[in-house]
């Protein structure tokens, strides 16, 4: 019993030690990863995110709701776009040609648009916040790039703060150079802010990931709740992401 409890030690310390390895020799030193064709730069990621994207685990339920419900007829407006890889997989792989993004976070633009020029896009993005209404917001900045979110005003925070020009939805919308009928939502709780109730007739589909572990189950379910009213149905849930799609009889 205790040659085989000592095994089991060893073979856990071994295991162990070569995960360690890896993650320090092979997965931190990575300036660049490939999925889905598209080629991100990966150099400011922790070993956890870069080891995602070779694993093909990044977001990977946004990627899937995309290739089964967009064409390239949609044309786009992704709030949230990070380091761009959901914009530039709709772009490349799915050939959608009218497509432009929203990016809070100020130290993620750079390398979204570095990213864009990797693969040999232009790209559209503006540096805005959805919001509950027009006007600078305060935008709390986390350690990883997808660690971000807006405050209150009374909210305190360790993390860094800047202020962001704030537009609702329906703004961000008519902005739009072309008639978005496509929205891609992924604002790390921030869709608590969003007027749904007001969703623009143009709009046909919406991809969105939730985050009831930020904003609440009940905020949620009334988010969606808001968009049944609107004639939208969910078609499809992957994790905590939706499909929801609108018929075009069913507008307001």
């Amino acid at each position: 019993m205790d040659n085989l409890w000592s095994h089991t030690l060893i073979h856990h310390l071994w295991s162990e030690f070569k995960i360690r390895k890896h993650f320090k020799y092979v997965i931190a030193p990575l300036k660049e990863v490939t999925l889905e064709g598209v080629t991100l730069d990966v150099s400011m990621m922790s070993p956890i995110m870069k080891n995602n994207l070779l694993e093909g685990r990044y977001e990977v339920q946004e990627r899937r709701l995309s290739e089964a419900y967009l064409n390239a007829e949609d044309c786009v407006l992704e709030i949230g776009g990070a380091i761009g890889f959901i914009g530039l997989f709709c772009q490349k792989k799915i050939g959608i040609k009218n497509y432009v993004t929203v990016e809070a976070n100020p130290n993620t633009l750079g390398t979204l648009k570095a990213n864009y020029k990797r693969n040999g896009l232009e790209s559209e993005v503006w540096h805005k916040a959805v919001a509950g209404e027009s006007g600078p917001v305060k935008l709390n900045i986390g350690n990883e790039f997808w660690e971000n979110s807006l405050l209150d005003n009374t909210e305190d925070s360790a993390n860094e703060t800047v202020e962001v020009e704030g537009r609702t939805l329906n703004q961000l919308v008519e902005e739009a150079s072309f008639t978005v009928n496509t929205l891609i939502i992924d604002v790390e709780g921030a869709e608590q802010f969003i007027d749904f109730k007001q969703v623009p007739d143009s709009i046909e589909k919406i991809i969105i990931e939730v985050h009831p572990e930020f904003i609440g189950v009940e905020k949620v379910y009334g988010l969606v709740s808001d968009l049944i009213v609107k004639g939208f149905r969910v078609l499809q849930q992957e994790d905590q992401t939706l499909y929801l799609h609108r018929m075009k009889s069913s507008a307001s």
